[in-house]
């Protein structure tokens, strides 16, 4: 009986809310049900959830249905287009819309807002734009970019005549800025009495400078000990058609690490100079490339992120240095009173060979070498106790320059070693001190040669 009774009560609250969810639904506007289609308007309707202040929400509705209303007029890619002509270029399919976003202060000024709705969790809004309306604001509109955009066609022709490719092309993609809105369709205006399509026009001379702007480097290779720099400067020359170009910025890159200043604009004979510097790496070979920097041009010709992505995709040949990495030379010197077995020096030379080998570092006398490592030692007698004794071993190392310049100095540890006599002792204590000198003290100093 009473799990009849609540099977009851579950039935009749769910046909409550059916009957309260069916009210609900019939007290909304036909237009919120379903959206309307208006002979001669575009439409565009948005809700949005009742979130943040009553400001706040109500202006996301309105830009939403804005949006709605600018999918409703949005018009396909023309086959003769610049969008089009970059598509079939770069291969990407990206929607326009995603690229360009429709402003509500442009050509869908003529909006008219038809009514609003609201319950407790959301917010509706609805407008409405006359067809007529719009393709009149939108043509007076595109008249007067296209009008803009040929005056800077103009512009950068006469910059093209006069060497001045980088003023061109900022002429060029501030013209292309000037009509983004109409990339996607047919933009036809009268240059020196032709027809011209001038998103086109605009966007192949642009191409058309980036092709013809090339960067040489004046020498193909070069040789430098690591940790110096090179000896003078490397020279590059920037043209345009084969003649020397001014103000064009060029980045610089290194294979092997950063370099201090990788930025330059080429001089007014085309120049653009890499000063020397200290180069460092563990390989034989790297490279030093040149590049014409093409973002630099983009960020100071326009501030539209999509216009400066019409030359970023472009990629210019670089200028290639290869760089030839010399080893420096390194030696051990071990203080005359530091051995009283040869063996012990014998093993520690070894142990430094086969650490300077594994760090890239030729083996020369020490006459003639880069950095000399200095080592000196000492044992002294320890405790003892219970029949055991132990020796210490104590030593320092000094990494000397070719000038004799201390540049890294390093005491190590006490080395403790215990044996059933002296000698056993000092034996243990001379293995562990190699052995420190081996993981730890060696590369230590070969770290800390810059």
């Amino acid at each position: 009986m009473k799990k009849y009774v609540i099977v009851l009560l579950v039935l009749f609250l769910t046909s409550c809310a059916a009957k309260k969810q069916a009210a609900e639904y019939e007290a909304l506007p036909d237009w919120v049900k379903q959206k309307p289609i208006i002979p001669g308007y575009y439409v565009g309707i948005a809700s949005v959830k009742k979130v943040g202040t009553s400001a706040q929400y109500t202006a996301k509705a309105r830009q939403q249905a804005l949006t709605d209303l600018a999918e409703s007029v949005s018009s396909n890619v023309s086959a003769t287009s610049v969008l089009h002509s970059i598509e079939t270029e770069y291969g990407f399919s990206e929607s326009y819309n995603q690229k360009i976003e429709i402003s509500t202060d442009d050509y869908l000024e003529g909006f008219d807002p038809v009514d609003s709705y609201e319950n407790e969790s959301s917010y509706w809004v609805y407008y409405k734009i006359d067809k007529a309306t719009y393709h009149e604001m939108k043509e007076k509109r595109k008249k007067e970019a296209i009008a803009t955009a040929l005056a800077k066609y103009e512009s950068g022709i006469a910059e093209q005549k006069l060497n001045k490719p980088k003023e061109a092309l900022s002429f060029y993609l501030q013209g292309l800025q000037a009509i983004k809105r109409y990339l996607n369709e047919e933009t036809p205006a009268k240059y020196k009495g032709n027809s011209v399509d001038i998103g086109n026009e605009l966007y192949s001379s642009a191409s058309d400078i980036l092709n013809a702007l090339v960067i040489e480097a004046e020498t193909s290779e070069i040789k430098v000990k690591r940790g110096e720099s090179f000896a003078y400067p490397i020279d590059f020359l920037v043209t345009y058609k084969g003649n020397p170009v001014q103000g064009i910025p060029v980045q610089f890159s290194y294979t092997g690490g950063y370099l201090k200043k990788d930025r330059q604009n080429s001089s007014a004979n085309g120049i653009v100079k890499l000063e020397p510097e200290v180069l460092y790496s563990r390989n034989g070979k790297e490279q030093i490339s040149a590049t014409i920097d093409l973002k630099d041009l983009a960020q100071k010709a326009v501030d539209d992120l999509f216009i400066r992505g019409l030359i970023l995709k472009r990629k210019l040949k670089p200028a290639i240095v290869q760089v030839k990495i010399e080893a420096p030379s390194t030696a051990l010197n071990i203080a005359e009173n530091s051995c009283s077995n040869r063996s012990d020096c014998d093993k520690i030379e070894n142990i430094f060979t086969q650490n300077a080998k594994q760090y890239g570092y030729e083996l020369e006398s020490v006459k003639s070498s880069d950095f000399i490592f200095v080592l000196s030692f000492a044992s002294k007698r320890g405790e003892s106790a219970g029949g055991l004794v132990s020796q210490y071993i104590s030593g320092k190392i000094d990494i000397r320059d070719s000038k004799g310049s201390i540049i890294w100095s390093k005491q190590t540890d006490d080395i403790k070693g215990v044996g059933n006599n002296p000698e056993e002792a000092y034996n243990k204590a001379m293995n562990e001190f190699q052995t420190a000198l081996n993981r730890r003290y060696f590369k230590q100093g070969f770290d800390n040669i810059k």
